[in-house]
């Protein structure tokens, strides 16, 4: 699976509900996976919430600055989403499940009808910098 949507997978993309859903979703903001190889900004895009790669670490293959993915999903129980999400620049689409922490995210991207799972976990930034 492209890990670029089991990231953000994925972090972190509403609409389906609307964009009333998309504007009140916890996981809106500025984020850096885990592993220090990507920043995003997970924002209201339209009815849907979009993940756009801000900073890509030097070196990181299949991963550029503005790539992005369409996620749509709706709560799924205390600090869980779920629904599904595009990935653009693949022309794939992916099951997602995000679960919010605080300032802690886990995203899980399936391909395949689930064969192909991967799961990222994120941290919050700091939104003055």
């Amino acid at each position: 699976m492209v890990r670029w949507a089991a990231e953000l997978a994925a972090l972190l993309m509403v609409g389906a509900a609307g964009a009333s859903l998309a504007a009140e979703a916890p996981f809106l903001g500025d984020w850096a996976r885990a592993d220090g190889k990507t920043k995003i900004r997970v924002a209201s895009c339209g009815a849907a919430i979009c993940a756009r790669n801000t900073w890509v670490r030097r070196g990181v293959s299949g991963e550029k600055v503005g790539d992005r993915l369409i996620l749509k999903v709706k709560p799924a129980g205390a600090g869980k989403w779920s629904g599904n999400a595009f990935d653009p620049q693949r022309n794939q689409t992916y099951t997602i499940t995000v679960y919010v922490a605080d300032k802690r995210v886990t995203t899980k991207g399936c391909a395949m009808g689930g064969l192909m799972c991967e799961s990222m976990k994120w941290r919050r930034l700091n939104r003055s910098k």
